[in-house]
C-alpha cells in the first residue's frame, strides 16, 4: 500500500514540474475536450485557414460551458490575421462549430428531459414544427 502511494507521489512530483506554469492553458495535457469533437482542420488545409480553425475552436470551447473549459480556454484570435478571409472564415466556422459541439456534449447530461433515470419526461421544445401547441 505504501509503495504504490511512493511511487504515486514521486510520479507526480516529477510529472508536475515539468508543466512549468502551463496547467491552466489551452495546450496543457490537462485540458478538456469533448469526446468525439474533431481538434484539427480537415487535411490538406492551407495553413492560415488550420490557425484559424484552431484559434476558432478554442474560443467557442471558452463559451457556453462549465467552468472548467472556461478555466483552459479563452478568446483567441490573431489580430494580424483578421484581415485574411481564409483565417477569418475559418475562426467563426469553428467558433460556432466547438461552441454548440461542447455545449451539447457538455449539458445534454444534466437535461432532465431526456427521460432517463426517474427524470422528469417531457417532449423537447421545437420552435418549427407546425404540430407543436405553444
Amino acid at each position: 500500500m505504501y509503495t504504490i502511494r511512493t511511487i504515486t507521489m514521486i510520479f507526480i512530483l516529477c510529472v508536475l514540474p515539468q508543466c512549468r506554469g502551463n496547467v491552466f492553458s489551452d495546450d496543457s495535457m490537462f485540458a478538456p475536450w469533448p469526446y468525439g469533437l474533431v481538434k484539427s482542420a480537415p487535411p490538406g488545409s492551407p495553413p492560415d485557414y488550420a490557425k484559424g480553425w484552431d484559434d476558432g475552436c478554442k474560443t467557442g470551447l471558452s463559451t457556453m460551458n462549465r467552468q472548467i473549459y472556461k478555466s483552459f480556454y479563452g478568446y483567441k484570435q490573431d489580430h494580424t490575421m483578421a484581415d485574411n478571409p481564409n483565417y477569418y472564415k475559418a475562426w467563426k466556422d469553428a467558433y460556432t462549430y466547438c461552441r454548440q459541439y461542447s455545449f451539447r456534449f457538455t449539458w445534454d447530461a444534466l437535461d432532465g428531459r431526456k427521460g432517463g433515470g426517474g427524470a422528469i419526461s417531457v417532449a423537447p421544445l421545437c420552435v418549427l414544427c407546425p404540430n407543436e401547441i405553444r
